[in-house]
């Protein structure tokens, strides 16, 4: 199964932080396609999807907030602007309807999985 994850990170994160995070959500039978986050963190994104040989996807937070997820947080808003950003990510990059794994917090990460959708699957990069 193809899918997208999105990561939401506190400051200080690094990418190792990120993969490790993934580690403990990510199936065997899953071939990941993007990492997706928030666009104010491109780098640690780049970083990741660098060591994991997929590429890296960025949204506003703008972008973000206008994604219906399951679950919200006011800290996140008043953070970054939106009050949700892995879960919200992973379903614009996959172009889901529906979370594999919803948000999932590890420490000072979070990551959320969604399948990517046949449409984004079929489409041009």
């Amino acid at each position: 199964m193809r899918v997208v994850i999105g990561i939401g990170a506190r400051a200080g994160v690094d990418a190792a932080d990120v993969v490790a995070a993934i580690s403990t959500v990510l199936q065997p039978n899953w071939r990941v396609e993007a990492i997706a986050s928030i666009d104010r963190k491109a780098e640690l994104v780049a970083a990741v999807a660098s060591s994991m040989g997929v590429r890296g996807v960025t949204y506003s937070a703008e972008e973000l907030s206008s994604v219906s997820t399951p679950h919200t947080s006011r800290r996140v808003y008043d953070a970054v602007g939106s009050t949700s950003v892995a879960e919200a990510a992973t379903l614009l990059a996959g172009s889901a309807q529906q979370l594999l794994i919803p948000r999932t917090v590890g420490g000072r990460v979070t990551v959320a999985v969604a399948a990517v959708s046949e449409v984004a699957a079929n489409s041009p990069d």
